[in-house]
């Protein structure tokens, strides 16, 4: 059993021209490894604003992909653990303005588009492919038994494409999605090749979506191939996850009863996600994969990442699990 400890990236995108130059890429590194993760998990995008989000535009910021690799492990760490992808995202150099596993016409283009981190990935040194199981419940337009199936199909394409490349393939669920209860994410798994698409966990979106975090580990751990550490201090009581474009109007905007952030660090007293229940049932259930922390919407991504740091250094002294 090995648990590899990674960190997200995404907490350091505050604006739209933010985390755009070389230097900050450097300091996020060096945090990062300062402390303790051993990679860093970063995020499919587009355009210039996004120079770690494609290939090409690590090609034309850092002249290869080896640079960047080499940038990374001047900074102490051992590279890239995987990618996230949603596919509702836009991809302007693909004319691409936002694709769902919904639509059987987008699977082609989805598989395309995945099939390029599936090739950089291993440049990186990362093995993981993550990508957004469902759209939002507003732009879900039919019983969840055929959205489910329609994604299903989607998804055992690119978990085929992903096993070819070599790469490990997990859905993750979010809290503004259909899946609402641990039988919705078991539903969705049945449907999918077991050898082939595994379930990333995101502890602090489960319970935003009113999911317990453990109950659906231990439920689905067999299935269970990466993990988003993440905390929140709320629960979705209000289903603002119905609202259209809920990543917006309700994580960035608060929803109806305007929360600041929805997000919080892993050792926070008000945090909802019993962390360290969490990590003791992976590690007695023998995960073996990536844990990668997150605190979204941080307002000082630095001070994040280190409280995080220190916060994973106790789970891993937890008594509990050092007597047994």
């Amino acid at each position: 059993m090995t648990i590899r400890w990674g960190y997200a990236l995404n907490q350091w995108r505050t604006g739209h021209d933010h985390f755009v130059l070389r230097r900050d890429h450097e300091v996020a590194f060096k945090t990062v490894a300062i402390s303790g993760f051993d990679a860093v998990e970063l995020e499919a995008g587009t355009g210039r604003w996004e120079p770690l989000g494609r290939k090409d535009w690590i090609e034309l910021h850092y002249g290869a992909v080896q640079a960047l690799c080499d940038m990374m492990t001047a900074c102490s760490l051992q590279g890239a653990s995987s990618y996230y992808f949603d596919p509702g995202w836009p991809i302007f150099e693909e004319g691409a303005f936002g694709r769902s596993p919904l639509n059987r016409d987008d699977h082609a283009p989805i598989l395309r588009s995945l099939q390029r981190y599936a090739e950089l990935l291993p440049q990186l040194g990362g093995n993981m492919l993550v990508a957004r199981a469902l759209p939002p419940f507003a732009d879900t337009k039919m019983p969840a038994s055929d959205a489910f199936q329609l994604a299903a199909e989607c998804w055992n394409k690119v978990g085929q494409m992903a096993n070819d490349h070599g790469i490990s393939f997990a859905i993750k669920l979010d809290a503004v999605s259909i899946l609402r209860s641990v039988d919705d994410v078991a539903s969705l798994l049945e449907l999918c090749n077991p050898a082939m698409v595994g379930l990333s966990i995101d502890t602090a979106d489960a319970a935003i979506a009113g999911i317990d975090p453990v109950a659906l580990y231990r439920r689905l751990a067999d299935r269970t191939r990466h993990v988003q550490l993440s905390n929140t201090r709320y629960v979705d009581e209000t289903n603002d996850f119905r609202l259209p474009n809920p990543d917006k109007t309700m994580l960035t905007g608060g929803g109806a009863r305007e929360i600041e952030r929805w997000y919080c660090e892993l050792g926070d007293n008000r945090g909802l996600v019993d962390v360290a229940a969490f990590h003791r049932e992976l590690v007695k259930q023998g995960y073996d994969g990536w844990v990668v922390v997150e605190s979204e919407q941080s307002p000082v991504p630095a001070t994040s990442t280190m409280l995080n740091g220190w916060y994973v250094k106790q789970l891993r002294r937890d008594p509990l699990l050092q007597s047994e």
